[in-house]
């Protein structure tokens, strides 16, 4: 790999039956910054072919990147990422960004999640479309879908997420080393929380987002999405914070438990045997659960 004097970016595309686009989004981000118009970073372009069944291998050979990395099929959106990642920091990359192939993302938006980094500012960078970059108006369904996980996310790590389903981020070196991402599905949410948790330095920056005119995307928003993504959350949330979520868990069960006992107490001691074993197993297992978290914690604190 060469060296570089200039920071050295690499741009990864995870793409999915993009042939009709992916042409044209590598063709503006080479545009944009290399040759004549290259900034104060030097930039390369990988895709990642995550299994299309159409020709997007052919496009993008035909516009001469600096390679493909092909899954032999369609993983998801989360496993692109994650090849994506790991590729870039094979490459030696200062910076891996991430675009998707569709150009709903304006390439010249790349250097807007570059530059905070760059300025060592930050370490994640996440671009949001809702902090005055949308230009059409989102399905209903989606938007409401966004601003569910963007207060998702924002709940669990503290940070004020604005969008938490975007497409174009960028990553310091110091995180694609230690990144995980532990689902296959979805990649945004489980990098904001996973760069939170593994004290990274979380920024967001207003992006622009152009309405869809080719393909479909990666990830459909249904039923399955939240039933995937939010047991991918708690279970990442679980291993950054496990005393703080066993605790609340383990409380809430010691109160439904008090609160039972309570009231037999208050209905003359009534009660049948069920519901005296109810008050007695919740209560019970209010502490287990409690316990369990303090060893999970101390599991958690040996391993950083």
């Amino acid at each position: 790999m060469e060296r570089f004097n200039l920071p050295y970016i690499v741009v990864f595309i995870p793409a999915y039956n993009e042939e009709e686009s992916i042409e044209e989004v590598i063709r503006k981000i080479k545009e944009t910054y290399q040759g004549p118009n290259q900034k104060d970073f030097v930039l390369d372009i990988i895709v990642v072919n995550d299994g299309s069944k159409d020709n997007t291998f052919e496009a993008a050979q035909k516009a001469e990147v600096r390679k493909i990395v092909n899954h032999p099929y369609n993983k998801g959106l989360g496993a692109a990422t994650r090849t994506g990642l790991q590729t870039a920091l094979e490459m030696n990359a200062d910076v891996a960004v991430k675009i998707d192939a569709d150009m709903q993302n304006d390439p010249k938006d790349i250097e807007t999640v570059v530059r905070p980094i760059l300025d060592d500012q930050a370490d994640s960078v996440f671009g949001s479309r809702l902090m005055g970059g949308l230009e059409y108006k989102m399905p209903f369904y989606r938007d409401m879908g966004n601003k569910f996980f963007a207060w998702l996310t924002s709940k669990i790590t503290g940070l004020k997420v604005t969008d938490a389903t975007t497409g174009l981020m960028a990553f310091h070196k110091r995180y694609l080393k230690i990144f995980t991402i532990i689902k296959d599905y979805n990649e945004t949410q489980q990098l904001i929380i996973d760069s939170w948790g593994k004290h990274m330095r979380v920024m967001e920056v207003s992006t622009v987002f152009h309405e869809r005119k080719t393909g479909q995307s990666f990830i459909k928003i249904g039923f399955k999405y939240p039933g995937i993504v939010i047991p991918t959350m708690i279970r990442m949330y679980m291993h950054f914070k496990p005393l703080r979520f066993f605790l609340t868990t383990g409380l809430i069960f010691i109160i439904v438990g008090i609160l039972g006992g309570l009231h037999i107490i208050f209905n003359g001691g009534e009660t049948t045997l069920f519901g005296d074993a109810a008050v007695t197993i919740t209560t019970i297992l209010g502490f287990q659960i409690i316990f369990f978290g303090l060893l999970a914690d101390q599991v958690s604190y040996r391993r950083k």
